[in-house]
């Protein structure tokens, strides 16, 4: 097949400052590319390095730096007129547009991350072409875009049951057009550090993901902070960075300032944002990862790549996070604090149940290697009468 991915606006697609979305992408067009697909990325660009996988074709977009005051209030009004999704998207359209019908050959499918408003627009330039959309979060979108998909998107995939669901009701998507995909973890980049079953002292607990209230940080620093007072030996690092490329102003941000308090308290390391090839190593430093999310979060890539790194993951209860751990976490209600830090006391405290759920993590992780992923992407194709013509042999999904 040729595959064209439009990523989605304000996302790059590169390991400098690529967030979640470029990442999937990245996995699963590698391994499509693997199994004899062409790839093609259509992606904006910040003078960052890009992934190395596929063909990557540059698209132009804007931010509010760079626009005038006067470019910015037409712009908005632009966006009310055209009901779009994201600021200053016109831009951004204009120059995918231009890039889809540039391609030496129509693609025979699109897939579009997180974008509502495009498979419209992709529908009338390539109207013999599958469109699908690939989406991480609930979508929300305006009755237009909600109805043109009815007819402009072949096929829908999303990274949960719990988004396919949101999905469903809230766009009635049909049930045989649309597809919970589950992401993945690359057990060649994320893997076990030598003796991760054993013990040791610290035992040292991780968060690693955006700083954000939803994200529950504060709720590992304060669990840490009581397991220390009660002469436990054990560590917190926090990992992440602000909503929005924030680096650096943390301290303008009101939630960082309660955490800075929560993680002195607690004696934690913070180190701020992290690249993309920085996290397996930082993984494979730590025994425990706590993703403590308040909100539904759909499908973190934290889940089955910190399992797949040997840790122990302390997780909620929330969104797509029981599907995607599957069995191979200690799951806890994020706003029962007393529940979190017992179930992480018992972590620290017992070598025998970190041991257990450590191994109970690599377990479930070498379940779901991104090839499932590209399989299931085939899958789907095939039932929309693409030939997928995969030289790949067929991998069990779960």
């Amino acid at each position: 097949m040729r595959i064209c991915v439009l990523n989605m606006p304000m996302e790059y697609f590169s390991p400098v400052s690529g967030g979640a979305i470029s990442t999937v992408i990245m996995e699963s067009s590698r391994e499509l590319i693997a199994r004899g697909h062409e790839v093609t990325i259509m992606t904006m660009v910040n003078g960052d390095p890009t992934y190395d996988v596929g063909t990557v074709a540059p698209v132009a977009g804007r931010t509010r730096d760079d626009l005038s005051f006067v470019q910015r209030r037409w712009s908005d009004v632009r966006q009310r007129i055209g009901k779009w999704d994201w600021p200053y998207y016109e831009f951004f359209r204009k120059s995918y547009m231009r890039r889809l019908q540039e391609l030496p050959r129509a693609p025979d499918v699109v897939i579009v991350h997180n974008d509502l408003a495009a498979p419209r627009f992709i529908r009338n330039v390539l109207p013999g072409t599958k469109v699908m959309t690939w989406l991480h979060n609930e979508n929300r979108t305006g009755p237009r875009n909600i109805l043109a998909n009815r007819t402009a998107v072949d096929h829908h995939i999303t990274v949960s049951g719990y988004i396919r669901d949101w999905t469903m009701k809230h766009m009635g998507v049909p049930g045989e057009k649309i597809t919970a995909i589950l992401n993945a973890a690359n057990p060649e980049t994320f893997f076990p550090r030598d003796g991760a079953l054993e013990p040791r002292t610290p035992v040292r607990v991780l968060f690693a993901s955006r700083i954000d209230r939803n994200k529950g940080p504060d709720l590992a620093a304060d669990a840490v902070a009581t397991l220390k007072s009660e002469g436990l030996d054990v560590t917190l690092t926090i990992a992440g960075g602000l909503w929005w490329y924030g680096h650096g102003k943390e301290m303008e941000d009101p939630f960082f300032r309660e955490l800075k308090g929560k993680m002195d308290a607690a004696k934690a390391e913070y180190l701020g944002h992290v690249t993309r090839d920085f996290i397996p190593e930082l993984f494979r430093a730590h025994d425990i990862v706590c993703l403590l999310s308040r909100s539904n979060d759909p499908c973190p890539l934290v889940c089955l790549e910190a399992l797949s790194s040997g840790c122990a993951l302390l997780a909620s209860t929330r969104g797509g996070i029981p599907e995607v751990c599957g069995g191979g976490a200690i799951l806890v209600d994020p706003d029962k604090s007393t529940d979190v830090t017992a179930a992480l006391r018992r972590l620290v405290a017992e070598p025998a149940e970190l041991r257990k759920w450590k191994q109970a993590g690599i377990e479930r992780a070498a379940q779901r290697p991104w090839a499932c992923v590209a399989e299931e992407v085939e899958r789907v194709c095939g039932r929309l009468g693409l030939e997928t013509g995969s030289r790949a042999p067929a991998m069990a999904s779960s």
